[in-house]
């Protein structure tokens, strides 16, 4: 989830402690509640600060350690740690309890959606994701607005009470359907490789990527409906470039935060790029988050570039800019 959601989540859950008797007891214990549920809330994500050491180093890392098992605990003792100094709380046991469940859900809602998380590490660096919810669930703010604005008419623990069963059976719908929609689609393409539903905001709609031997196939399902919109071929110019450019430590951090990725290679009159794409994250034909070298036709020079566009005009200022580097 974004930020924002976390940080919706952490003032709803605020919210719902007061449905224990200690916090909705003792006024101090219940700030201090609401606070670290926020604080725990987006505790996982403090590890913004590899932007600081450049987007490859956040690539590499994000959502890694700092999502994993053992880093639950963790968080929710260090923010309550970090907590206890201000405020002369009732009960310790409590607040760490309800800051537990801040970071425990963080780490969890993340692993319903496309990007994942290494939540097994340091056993295993693989990247899980269950992919039934989109990375922005309006609906999930839509309850907590509605929770908060009936917070003057009614106790605020038994308002997220409901407010958090109506969620959780909004999530059990979205994993049947998804479950049922990957098995369906699963059972029309017998022979792929690997079947990716990527789900949209809209309950009942989703896009696709279906591998095979061959290629990849990209397209929409919705009610039923399947279209595939378009396909490229799995075949790889010059694959002595590709692997060289998987060596390079940006390409190499962002080949680590996806299993989907895959290169394409141009050449052009001053050199080579080639292009890594994160074939989960597109918008009609144009992939925007990607990593891309330039090689000169010598292939004595190199540079590269990380990140997500947010419009074609930036991906060809980017291209343009990485193209007159080495000239």
């Amino acid at each position: 989830m974004d930020t924002f959601s976390h940080i919706i989540f952490g003032f709803g859950l605020g919210a719902l402690a007061q449905m224990d008797p200690v916090v909705s007891n003792d006024s101090v214990l219940s700030t201090a509640v609401l606070i670290g549920t926020v604080a725990g809330s987006n505790a996982p994500d403090f590890d913004f600060i590899y932007r600081l050491k450049g987007k490859s180093s956040y690539y590499r890392y994000h959502r890694g350690l700092s999502h994993s098992l053992p880093a639950i605990p963790l968080w929710s003792i260090l923010t309550t740690v970090a907590i206890i100094p201000f405020f002369e709380v009732g009960s310790i046991s409590h607040l760490f309890l309800w800051i537990l469940s801040a970071v425990t859900l963080h780490v969890v809602f993340d692993l319903f959606n496309v990007n994942g998380t290494q939540v097994l590490r340091p056993f295993s660096t693989k990247w899980l994701s269950l992919d039934f919810l989109p990375l922005i669930d309006p609906y999930f703010i839509m309850l907590h607005v509605l929770g908060f604005s009936l917070l003057p008419f009614f106790d605020a623990g038994r308002i997220f009470t409901y407010i958090y069963l109506s969620m959780f059976f909004y999530l059990a719908i979205r994993l049947i359907l998804t479950h049922f929609t990957k098995w369906k689609l699963t059972q029309h393409f017998q022979n792929a490789l690997r079947v990716k539903v990527i789900p949209k905001t809209s309950l009942f709609h989703w896009n696709i990527i279906i591998e095979t031997d061959q290629d990849f196939l990209f397209g929409s399902y919705t009610k039923g409906e399947l279209w595939i919109e378009h396909t490229f071929s799995k075949k790889v110019d010059y694959p002595g470039l590709v692997i060289d450019s998987s060596m390079n430590p940006q390409v190499d951090s962002f080949l680590r935060s996806t299993h989907f990725a895959y290169p394409f290679v141009k050449k052009r009159k001053s050199g080579y790029f080639i292009y890594w794409k994160d074939l989960r994250f597109r918008s009609k034909k144009f992939f925007p988050k990607l990593a891309i070298m330039f090689i000169s036709l010598d292939h004595q020079n190199q540079v590269s570039y990380t990140g997500k566009f947010t419009s074609i005009k930036q991906y060809r200022k980017v291209i343009k800019k990485l193209e007159t580097s080495i000239k």
